[in-house]
């Protein structure tokens, strides 16, 4: 007689000793590690070569002009021209200050290296080499000019304001000297003209009104609460008369941010949202809404309001506008503040040296 083969049955339980489970399970975690491990090592690979081709984008050694601010309108266009220029250069930035007297611009040349240093840590380039030259004389004191920086022999681009700029003329005299090669020069009116429509209202602007508005909205993260987050909504509350509206982003759309595990509940930041704001006016309806996309209900509120963003969130704040515009709607009255300190006074900041500690 042939002996049946002892087949499994399929529908029997399988049977198998704690080491087997123990084994199985080792397994599963092994290769559930390995596939995080290696989701972690591909995202810093793909982080790392993004960050060496912007880095081959931007220009190794840059001159930009300045000038002590007499207006709000200069302090503004400032922001911008440190801005961009501190994102497009690489190695070494020169920054040339203009003025009327040397004591003013001794004393601006104190504030830009502060102001530079803080946005250099923004673009994580706190070793950038920044180099800021005073535009004056006295007696003995012979700082470079702006032409002797033009003839620089490393340098490669001029930034500064003004759209038509003659590059020829720029360049003659570098090719009046052997052995320079010609400088580009990069516009930045563009951007400057995109921070200062006239539909945004500063709140550091001496000519803005701060008439108030029955209803005012506002939105953020709001995660840690700190100054950067009280300003804001300081200077909401501060044009509010009745109704301030109050947007708070979702755990949803924070799950991507750095450190995201250490962000606050929604509950969290709605809870000490709502009692920041109630301490500094106790008699406003304060209404905190939980937010699931980039706008809430600021395309949808059919009331006229104000709109009070810093200048990170001016071409979000456009955008509702014209969304508004589409659904017929009137638009927001668009109340902005300059953003300063922007890489220490902000949630991931305070998130990354939780992470470290």
């Amino acid at each position: 007689m042939r002996k049946a083969k002892l087949l499994p049955n399929p529908s029997a339980p399988v049977v198998m000793g704690s080491n087997s489970w123990l084994a199985v399970l080792a397994g599963v975690v092994a290769v559930v590690g390995v596939s995080t491990l290696q989701k972690r090592r591909h995202a810093k690979q793909l982080a790392v070569a993004q960050a060496l081709q912007h880095k081959k984008t931007q220009v190794q050694v840059a001159l930009l002009g300045m000038s002590v601010p007499k207006n709000f309108r200069d302090l503004v266009k400032n922001d911008v021209l440190l801005e961009k220029a501190v994102e497009n250069v690489a190695t070494t930035l020169i920054i040339y200050v203009d003025g009327q007297d040397a004591h003013e611009i001794v004393n601006y040349t104190s504030e830009l290296y502060t102001m530079v240093w803080d946005i250099a840590c923004l673009y994580d380039k706190p070793m950038l080499d920044v180099r800021i030259v005073g535009g004056f004389s006295q007696g003995s004191v012979q700082l470079q000019s702006w032409d002797d920086l033009l003839l620089l022999p490393e340098l490669n681009a001029v930034f500064g304001e003004d759209a038509l700029v003659d590059v020829q003329q720029l360049n003659a005299k570098r090719f009046e000297k052997d052995g320079l090669f010609a400088v580009t020069y990069h516009p930045l009116s563009m951007y400057i003209d995109k921070r200062l429509l006239d539909e945004y209202h500063y709140f550091e602007n001496a000519n803005t009104s701060l008439t108030p508005f029955d209803l005012v909205v506002v939105g953020g993260t709001f995660d840690h609460l700190h100054n950067g987050h009280k300003k804001l909504l300081s200077l909401a509350t501060s044009i509010c008369t009745k109704r301030l509206l109050i947007g708070v982003t979702s755990d949803v759309m924070l799950r991507k941010k750095q450190n995201g595990h250490l962000i606050e509940s929604i509950e969290q930041r709605k809870r000490k949202v709502h009692a920041f704001v109630s301490f500094l006016n106790p008699r406003l309806e304060v209404e905190v809404v939980t937010i699931d996309d980039a706008y809430g209900p600021t395309i949808t509120l059919e009331e006229r309001a104000a709109l009070v963003v810093s200048t990170e969130t001016l071409a979000g704040a456009s955008k509702i506008n014209s969304i508004r515009h589409e659904r017929g709607l009137v638009p927001m009255e668009i109340y902005c503040c300059r953003r300063t300190e922007s890489s220490t006074l902000s949630s991931s900041y305070i998130r990354e040296r939780w992470a470290r500690s």
